[in-house]
Parts: C-alpha cells; sequence; structure tokens
C-alpha cells in the first residue's frame, strides 16, 4: 500500500521539479519599430534579422525586421535596381536565445567598398524582359552576379517578380539550382566574373528537355496532389531527378507535398524548405522515370493541365511582394 501511494507521490515531485519545455526566444521587431520578445512555433529553431534598404538618388530608406526561421534559414544578401532605385537586402540568422535583439546607437552603415561588378534589372519595371540592364557594383565580398527566376501558375500581377538579375550571396551558389513541375518553375544561376550575368532572360520552356519524366503535384491528397490531379511532366536542362517533399505547411497541416524535376541541390530540403515555407520536412529524389510516384494506387494521367495548386510563393516572390507595400520590392520571408 506504501508503495502505490508513493509511486503518485514521486512523479508529483518530477513533474514540480522540471520546468516544462519552452521553444528559442527570439526579438520580434515590426517594420514600425515595435519590438517583443517572441517564442517561437515548433519548428522554428532560429532567430532572423532582416534588413532592406532602398537607395534613390541621396536618399536612403531602411527597414528592419526581426522574429523566428525555421532551421533551413541561412545567412543572405541581395542586391539589384529596379526603375531609378537599388534594392539591397541582407539577412543574418542566429541560434541562441534573443541573438537576434537589435544593436543600440545607430543602424550599421552601408558599406562602401567595391567589388565585383554585374548587370541588373527587375520585372517590377519590366527591365528584364525588355532588355534593360544596368551595371551594379556588389558592395560585400564574396557576392557573384545572380539571375533568379520565379514563375507561379496562379494568375499574376504584371509587377510580380518573375525575374531578377543583381549581387548577391544566396543559397545554392554556384549552382545552378533549380526545380520546375506543371505549376512552378524556382532557378536560380551564380557566376563570378565582371557581367556574367547578362543576356536573355531565362525561360522553362527554352530549356531543352533531358529524358527524364517525373510526376508533378502541389498540396494534400484532397486538393492539388490527388492522384487525379498528379500527371507527368517532362523534365528540363539540369532538373535531372525526380522530388517528392513532405512538410507542413504554414497552417500546420502536416501532409503537404510537392513533386517535381529538381536539380540535386534541391534534395537538400534548404530550398523545398524556404519556397513552399514548409516545416519538418521528408525530400527524397530519385533518377528512374516516375520514380517519384504517388502513394495512391490509381494511375495518374499523363499530360495535362492540372488545377492549379494552393497559392505558395517562392523565397524571392514572397518578400517582394511584400516589401512593395513599403513602396519598394524585397527579396526575403
Amino acid at each position: 500500500m506504501g508503495a502505490q501511494l508513493l509511486l503518485p507521490l514521486l512523479l508529483l515531485v518530477v513533474q514540480t521539479c522540471i520546468p516544462a519545455t519552452r521553444g528559442l526566444r527570439c526579438m520580434q521587431c515590426e517594420r514600425n519599430g515595435h519590438c517583443q520578445v517572441e517564442e517561437c512555433a515548433p519548428g522554428q529553431a532560429l532567430c532572423r534579422t532582416t534588413v532592406l534598404r532602398i537607395w534613390e538618388v541621396s536618399e536612403e530608406l531602411e527597414v528592419v525586421e526581426t522574429g523566428c526561421a525555421h532551421p533551413e534559414k541561412t545567412n543572405r544578401t541581395m542586391s539589384y535596381r529596379t526603375g531609378m532605385q537599388v534594392i539591397t537586402l541582407t539577412e543574418a540568422v542566429c541560434g541562441s536565445d534573443l541573438c537576434n535583439r537589435p544593436n543600440s546607437g545607430r543602424s550599421p552603415t552601408f558599406p562602401r567598398s567595391r567589388y565585383l561588378e554585374c548587370v541588373s534589372c527587375a520585372s517590377s519595371d519590366l527591365s528584364c524582359e525588355r532588355g534593360w540592364d544596368k551595371s551594379l557594383q556588389c558592395r560585400y565580398p564574396g557576392e557573384q552576379c545572380l539571375d533568379v527566376v520565379t514563375h507561379r501558375s496562379m494568375e499574376e500581377s504584371p509587377r510580380d517578380e518573375r525575374h531578377s538579375r543583381g549581387c548577391g550571396n544566396l543559397p545554392g551558389c554556384p549552382g545552378p539550382t533549380g526545380f520546375h513541375n506543371n505549376h512552378t518553375f524556382h532557378f536560380l544561376r551564380c557566376c563570378n566574373t565582371t557581367k556574367c550575368n547578362q543576356g536573355p532572360v531565362l525561360e522553362l520552356q527554352n530549356l531543352p528537355s533531358n529524358g527524364l519524366q517525373c510526376y508533378s503535384c502541389e498540396g494534400n491528397s484532397t486538393h492539388g496532389c490527388s492522384s487525379e490531379e498528379t500527371s507527368l511532366t517532362a523534365c528540363r536542362g539540369p532538373m535531372n531527378q525526380c522530388l517528392k517533399a513532405t512538410g507542413s505547411d504554414e497552417l500546420g497541416n502536416p501532409h503537404y507535398t510537392v513533386r517535381g524535376c529538381a536539380t540535386p541541390s534541391w534534395c537538400q530540403s534548404l530550398h523545398v524548405a524556404e519556397a513552399y515555407r514548409l516545416t519538418h520536412l521528408n525530400v527524397t529524389c530519385c533518377t528512374g522515370n516516375g520514380c517519384n510516384h504517388p502513394n495512391e494506387d490509381r494511375q495518374p494521367r499523363v499530360g495535362g493541365a492540372p488545377r492549379p495548386g494552393p497559392a505558395h510563393f517562392s523565397l524571392t516572390v514572397t518578400l517582394l511582394m511584400t516589401v512593395r507595400l513599403w513602396g519598394g520590392t524585397l527579396l526575403w520571408t
């Protein structure tokens, strides 16, 4: 009898003495400067600091945001021209409590050193599509010339950023790094010689077929990745592996699925996580025709035009859209 009473008592003591597990704490600072401590949601293991600077003639605008980030995030920079503006972005991540606390005093100044020279343009002013490239001096050591392409199947505004060129240090360089299916096309090319990123804008249909066919879909088994909405697509260019990725989306749904053609670098989960804003990822790649087949027994149809999946923005497009509210364009989430 004594032992029966002792066990619940010991359990109560253990539960009282061991603190509940909590998530990483980060500073969350909004565009208006309001800051507060935020406990990160499950699946977010880093703190981030994102800085946007817009330069136009002698004027300068700086916007800083901080918050939590998924564990696949990495440090990065990018600069590009749109119209008369130069858009400069930096993002830094760290992994300890409140490590993204804003620095006291003045913000760091824009570096004045000049490194590699690249061509620059953006779809927001149609300069990329019309061949109106301008010269841009990189301002950070280690930056390369970039060509970023993001196409979405959903209806697009004329100001959506499909192409952007400039300077930067992005994950996936030197690349090329890319993915495509019947819904989207994400591609990144980097090079490190003067103006090496010039030339016609890259379109998926201009890349040659490489002989591989992979299943294509985006969504869950009810909408977007059901057997009726999954079809084979012909892979192009360096995207010579079939990819299947599953993870939790922003709403916490645990079975969001992406299938398509990918470069080997997309099989490391970083780019899938950022392009589709997924956590708890499981990414697999294979090299045989149709090897990323769906789990359903029914045979998906070949070809055809599946219904567009949910509107998921790539790493590039999401922040580009966000900062239009600030009067400019941006690159990060």
